[in-house]
């Protein structure tokens, strides 16, 4: 790997192991352009920044390959980290998307809007659990499972006042077009039930979802942009799901969508290079083995003196690296 397509690399926290921050490499160069296959996985959260990296990283700390390559690493706290946020959205938007291709796609899907600028998010995992819970006794022989991305209005409408009210995109399974006057009629009973939501029925949807693969991808960037993203104070999650809802367990599925966001990145470097056809599919598989291959350590950075003048004080410095022992 070049020292250039990796000068801004984005990898896990500082107490992340080393072999996950193998997994988590994230190319700047090459995360912009990551639609290898037609697809600008960053279309619909705006312009990114992606350059600026994770501001909340420890200035004297690096991340150190197995080759000797330093490299910054990032905090992945989405609440607080704008760039950490972004990249999330990208690997729930792969994970959506590899589980609509994989697993089995969610026919339908439910905007549950709310009228409260309340932020602890217990009232509503509290509504949504009521919700859920009610769909599984409506339709007892179904498989119910869901997903649910979190979205906050802007606050500039003249009748918001400026509060920010939140919304949650639920993706459920086991639930069909079919089933959509039901489906809603639930919600007015469950959802807008609850006093301290001030919801009506009017301002809920309940539609059906036509090519799945697609609108995955769609939702996971849509409802992840920074305009509606949550307000300082939330310290819920923005993205959750049932645990049988994707096609495989959670840690297996989530590395597939990563190995498959960085198997995009290296084919569009090598598009980019001139490659073309199975030469460029070859040589991203072998880019993408050899970083697997790489074992990552964290260190610090400790400016030591080199040199000093003639009345004893240092006139060079230089730094040296020393090995982060994670306990």
């Amino acid at each position: 790997m070049s020292s250039d397509a990796t000068a801004n690399v984005a990898v896990v926290t500082s107490t992340a192991t080393a072999s996950s921050a193998a997994e988590l490499r994230a190319p700047r160069e090459s995360i912009s352009s990551a639609g290898a296959a037609g697809l600008v996985l960053h279309e619909g959260i705006g312009d990114i920044g992606l350059s600026t990296g994770c501001d909340r990283w420890p200035a004297g700390l690096r991340l150190r390959d197995s080759n000797g390559l330093l490299v910054l690493g990032r905090c992945k706290a989405t609440n607080l980290c704008l760039y950490c946020a972004r990249l999330a959205a990208i690997e729930n938007t792969e994970l959506l998307a590899l589980d609509a291709m994989n697993g089995i796609a969610p026919a339908i899907w439910l905007v549950l809007g709310t009228g409260t600028d309340e932020l602890d998010p217990r009232i509503f995992y509290a509504a949504r659990k009521h919700l859920v819970k009610a769909l599984r006794r409506h339709f007892p022989d179904r498989a119910i499972e869901w997903a649910a991305l979190v979205e906050f209005t802007t606050g500039y409408s003249k009748q918001s006042g400026g509060r920010r009210f939140p919304h949650w995109n639920l993706l459920p399974k086991g639930l069909y077009e079919a089933d959509i006057p039901e489906v809603r009629d639930i919600v007015e009973r469950v959802w807008c039930g609850r006093e301290e939501f001030k919801a009506t029925i009017a301002a809920q949807h309940v539609g059906t979802i036509h090519a799945a693969g697609g609108l995955m991808r769609y939702l996971a960037l849509h409802f992840q942009k920074e305009s509606q993203s949550p307000p300082a104070g939330w310290s819920g999650h923005r993205f959750l799901k049932s645990r049988g809802y994707l096609w495989l367990p959670t840690p297996a599925a989530r590395a597939q969508a990563k190995q498959s966001l960085k198997l995009k990145r290296e084919l569009h470097k090598a598009t980019a290079q001139g490659w073309t056809g199975e030469e460029a599919d070859n040589l991203a598989h072998q880019a993408l083995d050899d970083a697997n291959a790489l074992s990552w350590e964290l260190v610090r950075l400790v400016e030591l003196p080199t040199a000093f003048d003639a009345d004893g004080f240092p006139s060079a410095w230089e730094d040296a690296v020393f090995p982060v022992a994670l306990v």
